[in-house]
């Protein structure tokens, strides 16, 4: 019997047929999907559990990073994060690999020590993971399509390091180095939130890596600066020494033949010995003045203080400074309070603060002034010379520094004068600075203790 009845009824039972089918086949779908992902969910299940579902990054970067990045000694920077990977991973062992002039070495190891191995075996896994760009597992080398290519040589670099994870090290860009981990103590793999907090940590190993790296490479130049500096004091100092002597044998003995003791000498002959006893006395307070540097850069002296009056003691300098024919030099320091230092040192001080501002004052007026300034002396000496442009002003009182350089320089001078005029300010506790321009002349600032207190650090510019 058929009609509408009938066919109505066949089409319910192929529907009903199709659902069943369709809900059967999702069951199977998703069981299977279960199934193969049974350990996974199993591992997360059991660190829910055991509220093992995240880490704590604020406490991590919070503690562990603030004390590796005040460790100062590169290999105990190294020793820090291999031990900090270790402790928040739980793996039994890590090294660091790194690359050392060309050469890539095992800087430092936690556990295990790998074993050695043929820097040519690792080149080309080193590559692809510099290019990579993050870090790899020993499980996602085997299991993931897209590593099969390195699977072979990833394989090989896991047995030489004892590596379960790979961790590339970058610093600006540049691949500096990798962190080898090897397996977890629970038995896990690396899931996902502990590659994502690997790659963080990489970051901020690299920098504190380069950092310590930098202050090591600081303080070995700082150490070979000290030495070279040391050595060069002690060469001034020999050299000197041993010029006096001799120059002082030839100043001694062109004056004797200048005077005649040696018999009847010709106009000409005093004229030239005249010139040997000037410039010999010129060279010997040049090899003085290097004496007196080195042993301010050795900073071995001790002051003998005292009072002094400065009107007398600038009065009795002044009587030896050479003038040019057209330049004064005028005193308004009748007034000023004694001041308190080493009156050797501080003769030397003025002595060639004044030389200086007569040997570029070709005419006009060199003014020495004084004021108080709190507890220091506040002194002035100002010339209306050649000037000094803005540019020489922080290294004219560097040592073996003129404003005019050069073979054709129209001044004499070693430029060690103003070098000692520091050394010698700064080792009584004050400051010296200037003000200058070229064609305007200049004005020297500094400042000298008007109480006799022991120097502890040098005057702050205010």
């Amino acid at each position: 019997m058929t009609g509408p009845h009938t066919g109505f009824h066949i089409l319910s039972i192929a529907l009903s047929t199709w659902i069943v089918g369709f809900s059967v086949a999702l069951i199977l779908f998703a069981g299977s999907y279960i199934f193969m992902r049974w350990q996974r969910c199993v591992g997360l299940f059991r660190r829910y559990l055991l509220n093992k579902g995240g880490y704590d990054y604020k406490q991590i970067f919070k503690h562990y990073f603030h004390h590796i990045n005040s460790i100062q000694d590169k290999r105990s920077t190294h020793r820090a994060i291999l031990q900090l990977v270790c402790d928040l991973v739980k793996g039994s062992d890590a090294s660091l690999l790194m690359k050392d002039n060309g050469e890539y070495t095992i800087k430092e190891s936690v556990g295990s020590k790998p074993s050695s191995f043929q820097v040519g075996d690792i080149n080309s896994f080193l590559r692809w993971l510099s290019s990579l760009g993050r870090m790899v597992t020993r499980h996602q080398l085997v299991n993931r399509r897209e590593y099969a290519k390195m699977k072979g040589d990833g394989l090989q670099y896991c047995v030489q390091f004892h590596a379960e994870a790979i961790v590339p090290l970058f610093n600006s860009g540049q691949f500096i180095g990798v962190i080898n981990i090897g397996s977890r103590a629970d038995g896990e793999l690396f899931d996902g939130a502990t590659c994502e907090l690997l790659d963080i940590i990489s970051g901020q190993a690299a920098v504190a890596i380069h950092n310590a790296t930098l202050y090591e490479d600081m303080v070995r130049r700082n150490v070979k600066l000290q030495e070279v500096d040391r050595l060069k004091s002690q060469l001034l100092s020999n050299v000197s020494h041993e010029l006096r002597t001799p120059l002082s044998s030839i100043i001694g003995l062109a004056e004797l033949m200048h005077e005649g003791q040696d018999g009847p000498v010709t106009v000409e002959q005093k004229d030239h010995l005249g010139m040997i006893s000037s410039s010999g006395k010129r060279l010997l307070e040049t090899v003085s003045a290097m004496v007196d540097l080195s042993k301010l850069e050795a900073n071995h002296l001790s002051l003998n203080i005292r009072r002094l009056n400065l009107q007398r003691m600038v009065s009795k300098i002044a009587e030896g400074v050479a003038l040019n024919k057209a330049t004064t030099l005028r005193m308004t320091i009748k007034d000023s309070p004694p001041i308190y230092g080493d009156e050797e040192w501080l003769n030397k001080l003025f002595s060639h603060i004044l030389n200086n501002a007569a040997k570029y004052t070709e005419s006009g007026e060199i003014v020495v002034a004084a004021e108080k300034a709190g507890e220091m002396l506040k002194v002035c000496v100002e010339d209306t010379g050649i000037g000094i442009s803005q540019d020489k002003h922080d290294r004219i009182f560097d040592s073996f520094s003129q404003a005019s350089s050069g073979a054709d320089r129209l001044y004499e001078g070693a430029g060690v004068g103003l070098a000692i005029s520091k050394k010698v300010v700064e080792l009584h506790g004050g400051r010296i600075w200037l003000n200058s321009a070229p064609g305007k002349g200049s004005r020297f600032f500094f400042t000298l203790p008007l109480k006799p207190t022991t120097v502890k650090s040098i005057e702050l510019a205010s």
